[in-house]
């Protein structure tokens, strides 16, 4: 199983070129390359600029032996805003960009609404928004990812799953019914709307399940942070990834983490978390290995 991290803190900092070297230095395999909270934004660069950006990209990613497993687009785009919006057209080129450094798959943050809108046929507009996407994702070659999410509960002051559980998620995969839409699993967000991520897991469909955003919370706040360092159970998360078969990446998304350092420990911080989700990967293996003997 390969190992790969998030991009976006240590890419705003230091720049692509320098963030791919310090990842690939640290013993990370891949990259979740990152197009929101973009320091540089990416999109407003004239085609032939932002294909030269995405080919030195891929061929810096080539000789270091990096990959891009998984990317994330930009998601500031809200309802109602139109197709010819900055924000809509930033997610459709991030399609192209994906492809030329040859990702091919992408997490599409589906449109939330607050928890007191009884109007709007949330599930109806998010159907609509994704099979939008479709002529793209197909034109490139990228599938979308579909994520768990939260919306905030002010008034009880709590989060509220957004496809919150497997159930939910695996029925919404159901009414899109394409083989371009498959599912990200975040292991936080599940972890702060109730339920737990190795629940989570165990609940979807193996096939489906092609991406994670690993990251450990206190069951209270979206921390995105290193696992071991809040209160999720990872020996009952690699036990559900190797009981499913999970093929993808251990990849985490732990930006907040790094956030917390200066940039002469960025070395330092990815490293311990390369260490990390290697010991995770290596220990969905090592079960997976013994469930597959025990047959």
């Amino acid at each position: 199983m390969i190992i790969s991290t998030d991009n976006s803190v240590i890419r705003n900092a230091l720049g692509d070129q320098r963030a791919l070297r310090l990842i690939r230095e640290a013993g990370f395999d891949g990259v979740d390359y990152s197009f929101y909270d973009m320091k540089e934004d990416l999109f407003a660069l004239p085609d032939s600029q932002l294909y030269a950006r995405a080919d030195s990209i891929r061929a810096t990613a080539e000789d270091l032996g990096l990959c891009f497993p998984q990317s994330h687009a930009p998601f500031r785009y809200r309802f109602g805003e139109g197709k010819n919006s900055k924000n809509y057209l930033d997610i459709v080129r991030s399609f192209e960009f994906c492809a030329r450094i040859g990702c091919t798959q992408m997490v599409i943050h589906t449109l939330k609404f607050p928890v007191t809108d009884r109007t709007t046929d949330v599930t109806a507009v998010n159907l609509e928004f994704l099979r939008g996407f479709l002529p793209y994702a197909r034109n490139f070659n990228v599938r979308i990812g579909v994520e768990n999410l939260f919306v905030t509960d002010d008034r009880r002051g709590c989060f509220v799953g957004h496809h919150g559980t497997p159930e939910q998620l695996n029925a919404f995969l159901d009414r899109l019914d394409d083989p371009m839409f498959v599912a990200c699993c975040d292991l936080g967000h599940a972890a702060i709307v109730g339920t737990e991520p190795e629940a989570f897991i165990a609940g979807m469909q193996p096939h489906r399940l092609t991406m994670l955003h690993v990251q450990d919370t206190d069951y209270r706040h979206d921390s995105h942070t290193l696992p071991h360092l809040g209160l999720q159970h990872w020996d009952a998360v690699t036990s559900a990834l190797a009981a499913m078969g999970y093929q993808g990446a251990m990849n985490l998304e732990v930006l907040l983490y790094y956030a917390r350092f200066p940039q002469e420990l960025y070395p330092a911080a990815l490293k311990l978390a390369a260490e990390t989700a290697r010991c995770l990967a290596a220990d969905v293996e090592r079960k997976r290995g013994q469930t597959i003997s025990a047959k």
